[in-house]
């Protein structure tokens, strides 16, 4: 019998660990690929490939006037690229990195090698490709506007995409490591999300300003541009051109000391794993020891329906990857229920907040089951459970995303120039909305279901890690289930007068009440025909 590539004699050469790395890939990328989640990631290459070209073509242009405009443009533009390869895959989960040093623990590798192929093999996929098209903008610059300059721009295009890719890698996995605590990837979750909310908020007043930006009037957001490290292979294009080609070749080259600091860094992070110098995730909390051992169900919490709700009331409040929802909606709240009011350069009433809030709360809770993981099992020994489990989720659901409602609801008519006028059209959509999105939460989790990642293994916010197309267009179909169930409510109460007009608040109850019952009915027919596929679902990457 011949020897098993397992074999650690095998797996010991560098040759043989790259080539079991890259096979494992590609079969991942290859199971991965199927069905609504290649859709998904084909639309995605293809508007990233359309953003790449037309990066590409602003690079080879000319801006009259203003030829600066070029280089500026096109430095902010790779800014925003590195910047998203280091926050995307911590806030949203778009990531292509499938493989992490975790899944190689138990195998006797040498921890060099193996952080070499991981790294390396971690280049196959269409996301560097893409980037790679992308960054082509720096040699395709250097031949339009300076030639004499392409040298160093060619050199700068690999540099620039390895920055990008390493940088994301290498905060990934020093994340991982060293918040390993639950205290401390609150903090880290509070302050990316602090991160990325204030991002969301400063391209508004950005693009309010961009036409003095694009005029010449306003060129310090280029200079600022220019000093990124994402955006040094332009700079050192443009220090050539102007004749200081000691700063071109000196950015070139930190480009290239950086990438290898980034690798040393990955090699290093590798080893430290393997040497069992990183910390285990933390366990209970000091609420859940106390509580150990001592049964608290007790009053309305010892029913079956109010045993659910109790559970998932504390999941809401103590797993984190739920928790990362939360703070999604609670970010929301704020932008969408006081942003307008503060800033008027935001493109949208607050009047609307409250409503577009409930629709991503009916998203952020739209995978119930896949949280639960391997853990619903018990649903699967016994569908008769799954009533009271259905129903419970839904109460759940709904008393922890309405108090983020009735704030947003609120600042509007507080601190706005609405008052009382109307009250009845945000009361009466906001509790159709409530008592919809309560059914497509349960429907979209038991018919779409897909696993979540495990905080404690990686550091990621992302709850979109396996993300399928089923989930997605059942999530794009409840736009127009909202639009449509809210329509009588609207109707009833902008166009009747006062106080005829809060009747519409009794017929949106009704049409909340029929939503959610009509959506917890096909939630409890899925699991209870079906239980098996969904926990394979859940379990299955």
């Amino acid at each position: 019998m011949t020897t098993t590539s397992f074999s650690p004699t095998h797996w010991n050469t560098s040759a043989s660990v790259w080539r079991t790395v890259l096979r494992m890939r590609v079969t991942l990328y290859k199971r991965q690929f199927t069905g609504g989640r290649a859709v998904l990631k084909v639309i995605a290459a293809l508007f990233g490939v359309l953003g790449a070209t037309l990066l590409c073509l602003r690079a080879s242009g000319t801006n009259g006037d203003y030829p600066e405009l070029v280089s500026g443009t096109t430095s902010l533009a790779l800014s925003t690229i590195g910047v998203m390869w280091i926050l995307m895959p911590i806030m949203s989960g778009l990531s292509d990195d499938n493989l992490h040093p975790r899944h190689f623990q138990i195998l006797p590798l040498e921890p060099v090698r193996l952080a070499r192929a991981l790294f390396s093999t971690s280049l196959v996929g269409m996301t560097v490709p893409i980037t790679a098209l992308a960054a082509a903008a720096i040699p395709i610059y250097a031949a339009t506007h300076h030639p004499a300059a392409l040298p160093l721009a060619i050199v700068a295009w690999p540099t620039t995409v390895l920055l990008m890719v390493g940088t994301s890698r290498v905060a990934m996995l020093t994340m991982s490591q060293l918040l390993h605590s639950r205290r401390s990837r609150e903090l880290a979750l509070l302050a990316f999300s602090a991160i990325f909310g204030g991002l969301y908020l400063l391209q508004f007043p950005l693009q309010s300003r961009l036409d003095t930006v694009v005029g010449g009037d306003v060129t310090w957001p280029l200079t600022v541009a220019h000093s990124i490290p994402f955006a040094w292979g332009i700079t050192s294009v443009d220090a050539a051109a102007g004749g200081a080609w000691l700063l071109a070749a000196g950015a070139v080259l930190a480009l290239a000391l950086v990438d290898l600091a980034l690798l040393w860094s990955w090699q290093h992070l590798v080893v430290r794993y393997f040497n069992g110098k990183v910390a285990e995730s933390a366990g209970a909390t000091s609420l859940q020891l106390k509580n150990q051992g001592r049964d608290i169900r007790t009053g309305w919490r010892a029913s079956r329906l109010g045993s659910v709700i109790s559970r998932e009331l504390s999941l809401w409040h103590g797993d984190m990857r739920r928790r990362t929802q939360l703070l999604s909606v609670a970010i929301m709240t704020l932008v969408s229920g006081f942003g307008p009011l503060i800033s008027s350069s935001i493109p949208f009433s607050a009047a609307w907040g409250a409503w577009f809030l409930i629709y991503l709360a009916m998203a952020a809770g739209s995978n119930l089951y896949g949280f639960d993981g391997a853990s619903m099992w018990h649903l699967v020994m016994i569908p008769e459970a799954a009533a009271a489990d259905v129903r419970g989720r839904q109460i759940a659901w709904a008393i922890v995303m309405t108090p983020f409602v009735v704030v947003a609801t609120a600042a509007v008519r507080i601190f706005g120039d609405l008052g009382t006028d109307r009250l009845a059209v945000p009361i009466a959509v906001g509790i159709s909305m409530i008592g919809v999105g309560a059914g497509l939460v349960v429907a979209i989790s038991a018919k779409a279901p897909y696993p979540v990642p495990e905080m404690k293994k990686t550091f990621s916010f992302n709850t979109r890690g396996s993300f399928n197309g089923s989930s997605f267009g059942l999530i794009i179909l409840g736009i127009v289930i909202f639009a449509a169930t809210t329509a009588p409510g609207v109707l009833l109460g902008a166009l009747l007068p006062s106080p005829l007009n809060y009747c519409a608040v009794p017929v949106a109850v009704s049409i909340g009440a029929l939503g959610a019952w009509i959506g917890g009915r096909v939630a409890i027919t899925r699991m209870q025909r079906e239980p098996d596929r969904i926990l394979f679902a859940v379990t299955t990457t």
